[in-house]
């Protein structure tokens, strides 16, 4: 199955559908992403779903509240929330027991001129346990993600031979993951994670720097055309 993945394209490539409603020869290019979404559109917002979320533990505090600025929030307004907590103080023989929710909804689908508004919806949660050992942590768990959504076409397209009226899908699957955290000192460490999900055989992982209240790295689609993808957030501890 061929991965694509555009981050940045996702209202374009919405929108194209909307000029398909008005347009008899739309150009070529615009026709060339349309086709591309088509083959696969659950893979590319699939991709978007792991932006939003953080799975790592949270360091010294009890709460944290996250959101993704970029690529998902800016360009592609995905709005999106996260909350992890742990629930013990680690003990010596005693991991630390860790979760993770988030919520996302791309808002710019509002904004498109159609008559049905395509939605979009995205979920994780997550379990996992933590220890530390001198400077650095190692969690391990798993995770529910999902990404949910409908595009209603205000008249079908043909495109490679089958009539289009819609794009409806739902993608889904339980991601197992591991990773590290290691101080690098008291408002900064660095993460390093894999996640594997074994009904689509997608890996995912991610190189961060974490500081007091900023995130920055590069999430890693191995299969995705295009392999690196930076990220940007925000995050208050409690």
């Amino acid at each position: 199955m061929k991965k694509i993945f555009l981050t940045g394209k996702i209202l374009l490539l919405i929108t194209c559908f909307c000029v398909f409603t008005f347009a008899e020869n739309p150009p070529q290019e615009i026709l060339d992403l349309v086709i591309g979404f088509i083959e696969n559109p659950s893979d590319l917002f699939f991709n978007l779903q792991q932006d939003i979320e953080d799975i790592s533990p949270v360091r010294d505090k009890f709460f944290s509240i996250r959101t993704n600025l970029f690529p998902t929030l800016l360009p592609t307004t995905l709005g999106n929330l996260s909350v992890k907590f742990r629930v013990n103080t680690e003990k010596e023989l005693l991991p630390q027991l860790n979760f993770s929710f988030g919520y996302g909804k791309i808002f710019g689908f509002s904004l498109l001129p159609l008559e049905q508004k395509p939605e979009s919806q995205n979920y994780y949660a997550a379990m996992y346990i933590s220890k530390t050992f001198d400077n650095h942590i190692l969690y391990i768990g798993l995770k529910y993600s999902e990404s949910l959504l409908f595009v209603k076409l205000s008249q079908p397209i043909e495109l490679i031979g089958e009539e289009i009226s819609e794009i409806n899908f739902r993608a889904y699957d339980i991601f197992y993951f591991s990773g590290i955290s290691v101080f690098v000192s008291e408002k900064k460490s660095i993460i390093a994670q894999m996640c594997y999900a074994p009904k689509y055989k997608k890996i995912v992982g991610r190189l961060g720097a974490e500081f007091r209240n900023l995130e920055f790295g590069l999430d890693i689609f191995p299969e995705g055309l295009f392999v690196f993808h930076p990220y940007w957030a925000y995050h208050v501890r409690f």
